[in-house]
């Protein structure tokens, strides 16, 4: 049973060492947990809940040295140094690999006023909106540790397996009980993971569509629950719409599940333990710097906007001609344009504008990289797709439509632009063409004499005229493009 196959193959992870057998809890004495310190600039948030009262302290990515890779096993009897971190159990690589720059974040909710008495910490690695090739992917981690505190005659241990063993009859139950919208596989059996533990797959197949693998395990007085959801879609699909969209196979998931059930169930044995449980430090969750927006160079008239011009003058009639030039990183963008802002038309100004943009890329050697280019323009189809018959905010976008024989892809979309800034039709059109990506634009509007371009009466130009304007330039751009490239 599958829902899709987003994740290609992936190496299993060489099986983890074994920490030796978990030491149970003893009964707990009435006072406060030792691996629970006070905490100092934290907030503090009371919340009745359940007739007790729980504290939330939050924070993103908490950051320290990794702990050595080995160290001699200490005495049972020392137990936890403090409360765990989370977010350092799982390793690097697979957390890199199952969720690629993933943002960070962890919780703790002390619920040690409830019955059972108990604290939990979190982390969860997300990354809900990332690019692969044609596809948007979803991907992301759930990790919940929960330690118990004995009650009444209750061992921390008893209180702790009957807990798990609820998950065990929950998924069991899932598994046995068949739904018309949803999948529950057969729950498997973890051996060696802690002293008990299972994974289990479920598909959401209905209106909403998600699958994901679902881990739970305990080591001694503490439980572990461990999520892996992935999902993709193609970029091209209209907003709001599950179209294409693809989860997670049940194979990947529980294969990735219990990878993340034997880590962190080795960890947690090992902080019980009092002995070194990090496996990576968690990724900084601060935000990069931005980096400088490169500055254009105005540069000559090329030659392969020049040949252009007795195609573009028509359109735009006392056209100012200007040309730029703009490095940033793996790309050199050279901009060409004819524009008139105010062309005479009885009474009214008529602004028309033809903008031509040349990207090329290059790799890291400095080689023309036709797979980025490709990339930029499955990007640049994906947007004008995805909003295809759509409006948002004085914009409105209409069909695309794909010429054939203008390259290797090309596409054209006609929009209304009522923004702010301007109120113009406009027509754009996007030619994929080796490592260059050509871009065309033509358009414009009528306004009221001594108004200016954003005025709330300008008339646009219509799709129509747009149209028959924008593909003659386009072609006389890419003739010209063949004969002279960019220089």
């Amino acid at each position: 049973m599958s829902s899709g196959s987003p994740e290609p193959p992936t190496t299993p992870a060489t099986a983890p060492a074994e920490w030796g057998p978990t030491v149970p809890s003893p009964v707990p004495s009435p006072g406060p947990r030792r691996w629970l310190p006070p905490v100092a600039g934290v907030t503090a948030l009371a919340v009745a809940a359940g007739g007790g009262s729980y504290l939330l302290v939050s924070r993103l990515n908490a950051t320290g040295a990794p702990a050595p890779a080995a160290s001699p096993a200490a005495p049972a009897s020392q137990g936890p140094a403090g409360p765990p971190d989370v977010c350092a159990m799982l390793d690097r690589v697979d957390v890199d690999r199952l969720v690629p720059q993933a943002k960070v974040s962890d919780s703790t909710n002390d619920n040690r006023a409830s019955s059972p008495a108990y604290v939990n910490w979190s982390c969860s690695w997300q990354n809900m909106n990332y690019s692969y090739g044609e596809y948007r992917r979803s991907r992301q981690i759930n990790v919940k540790v929960t330690q118990y505190e004995g009650e009444k005659t209750e061992t921390a241990d008893t209180v702790a397996r009957r807990n798990y063993g609820y998950d065990l009859e929950s998924a069991r139950y899932a598994e046995n009980h068949p739904q018309k919208d949803y999948y529950y596989s057969p729950v498997r059996k973890l051996q060696g993971a802690g002293d008990e533990a299972h994974v289990q797959y479920t598909w959401s197949k209905g209106k909403t569509k998600y699958a994901f693998g679902t881990g739970f395990g305990r080591v001694g007085d503490v439980t572990v629950k461990v999520e892996y959801q992935a999902d993709q879609q193609p970029k091209d699909v209209p907003l709001f719409s599950d179209e294409g969209k693809q989860s997670v196979t049940e194979q990947n998931a529980l294969r990735e599940a219990e990878l993340l059930m034997r880590q962190v169930s080795e960890a947690v044995a090992a902080w019980r333990q009092g002995r070194p449980y990090a496996r990576s430090a968690p990724r900084p969750t601060s935000s990069p710097p931005p980096s400088p927006t490169p500055t254009p160079v105005e540069i000559a008239f090329p030659k392969v906007c020049a040949e252009v011009t007795p195609v573009a003058a028509p359109l735009v009639p006392g056209a100012a001609l200007k040309s730029e030039r703009t490095q940033s990183g793996d790309r050199t963008a050279v901009t060409c344009r004819w524009n008139n802002r105010e062309i005479p038309a009885g009474g009214k100004h008529r602004l028309r504008s033809v903008f031509v943009t040349f990207t090329t890329f290059v790799d890291r050697v400095g080689k023309p990289d036709s797979w980025a280019a490709k990339q930029h323009y499955i990007d640049r189809r994906a947007e004008a797709k995805e909003w295809e018959g759509s409006g948002f905010q004085g914009l409105f976008w209409y069909k695309v439509t794909e010429p054939k024989g203008w390259g290797e892809r090309a596409f054209h979309q006609y929009r209304k632009n009522r923004t702010p800034s301007a109120h113009v039709g406009v027509a754009d059109a996007v030619v994929l063409s080796g490592p260059t990506v050509v871009e065309v634009s033509f358009g414009g509007s009528d306004r009221p004499e001594g108004t200016g371009i954003n005025d709330p009466k300008s008339v646009l130009m219509p799709q129509q005229e747009v149209v028959a304007g924008l593909v003659p330039v386009t072609e006389a751009v890419l003739d010209s493009f063949r004969r002279n490239g960019v220089r």
